[in-house]
């Protein structure tokens, strides 16, 4: 009989939904081998402890969704506009990949940075850089700066808020399309345009 060869995004989805359904301190190695249908041997061929098994579960989810928003053309000649689609792009984003959103929601970066994550330490500490960047150069277009304040509103506009918009359909799992049409506007009101 042949054997099944597990992927590491299967342990990985595994490690996601424990995490949603138990919290941070209910993954524990057996319950993730037990999700994922695997030996707990295998858990540890692939991620030297449970804490790297959880930081390269939220990296996963965390690229995934920076992904999303750097691939939106982000004009600087229009930057309110860009603001706008970047907004749209992740609440979709949300809505599209719920687990990941969920899991971001439960487990924190700050959490993971106190863990011995290894080899993935570095990446927790520099993950967000390209995601800043972009806020950065969007409030500088838009307010002339990126000092904090101006950073901050960007983060509200282009983070906060899509995913506070798309948190309730998530936890209900009903669709509220008028949520999306308003997005836009609670954009611009809280960019000052």
């Amino acid at each position: 009989m042949a054997r099944h060869v597990f992927s590491t995004d299967e342990i990985l989805d595994a490690a996601r939904g424990v995490v949603i359904e138990r919290g941070p301190r209910g993954a524990t190695v057996e319950a993730i081998a037990e999700a994922a249908g695997v030996p707990v041997g295998s858990l540890y061929h692939r991620f030297r402890s449970i804490d790297e098994l959880l930081a390269s579960a939220w990296l996963r989810a965390v690229q995934r969704t920076q992904a999303r928003a750097l691939a939106v053309p982000a004009s600087l000649e229009a930057p309110l506009e860009a603001a706008v689609a970047v907004a749209l792009a992740m609440y979709d984003h949300c809505l599209a990949e719920p687990e990941d959103t969920l899991l971001l929601d439960v487990l924190r970066r700050g959490d993971l940075l106190s863990l011995d994550t290894g080899p993935l330490g570095g990446e927790l500490e520099t993950v967000n850089d390209p995601v800043l960047e972009l806020m950065a150069g969007l409030a500088r277009a838009l307010f002339g700066r990126a000092d904090a304040r101006g950073r901050d509103l960007v983060l509200l506009a282009l983070v906060d808020m899509p995913h506070g918009f798309a948190h309730r359909e998530l936890i209900s799992g009903t669709r509220t399309p008028a949520r999306r049409e308003r997005l836009p506007a609670a954009v611009r009101a809280v960019l000052g345009r």
